[in-house]
């Protein structure tokens, strides 16, 4: 992308960081954030202050793509950072877009299975949350993450039976059925 090789390209300009930033906050296409978001993490990651930057990002209300791509990296480069669990708990439990919930509940799930919190965060998601997809999204990780404990099949099957959405009851049904294999 073209903000991949600006940032590469000019990484020593001491005027490509903050102006790699504003974008990631001004520009009009979601695309462009987004990728700004990557680079400064991944290009950056040495850099003092990107820490603190993208936490501010994963918890900005402004864009959605913007705290989602920062709930990514956080986990992907930070998942040792005290505050990256904290923060990634926020935002699967109170963000305001679907997505970015969503996406919260991928990173936890997958980063953070062995935090005594975690499953009980992902059963409230999966049977409360009003996204359908974030709920369908919970169960998965669910099923994947917990399949050895012992509550996991009959919570599955309850939630095959229980969830007002087909595609929520459907894929816990198939998780169900992947179980009793």
């Amino acid at each position: 992308s073209v903000v991949h090789e600006f940032a590469r390209g000019w990484k020593n300009d001491p005027a490509t960081l903050p102006w790699l930033k504003a974008r990631a906050q001004d520009d009009a296409h979601a695309a462009v954030r987004r990728s700004v978001v990557r680079e400064v993490a991944r290009g950056w990651k040495g850099d003092p202050g990107t820490l603190q930057w993208l936490k501010a990002r994963a918890q900005d209300g402004t864009h959605a793509d913007v705290r989602q791509s920062a709930i990514h990296e956080l986990a992907r480069g930070w998942k040792n950072d005290p505050d990256t669990l904290q923060i990634l708990k926020i935002r699967v439990q109170n963000d305001e877009d679907a997505d970015v919930r969503q996406s919260a509940v991928y990173e936890v799930a997958r980063g953070w299975k062995n935090d005594p919190d975690t499953l009980q965060i992902l059963k409230v998601r999966a049977q409360d949350d009003e996204n359908a997809e974030v709920r369908r999204s919970a169960v998965q990780e669910i099923a994947r993450g917990w399949k050895n404990d012992p509550d996991t099949l009959s919570w599955l099957k309850g939630r095959a039976q229980d969830d007002e959405h087909a595609a929520v009851r459907q894929s816990a049904a198939q998780e169900v059925a992947r179980l009793e294999e």
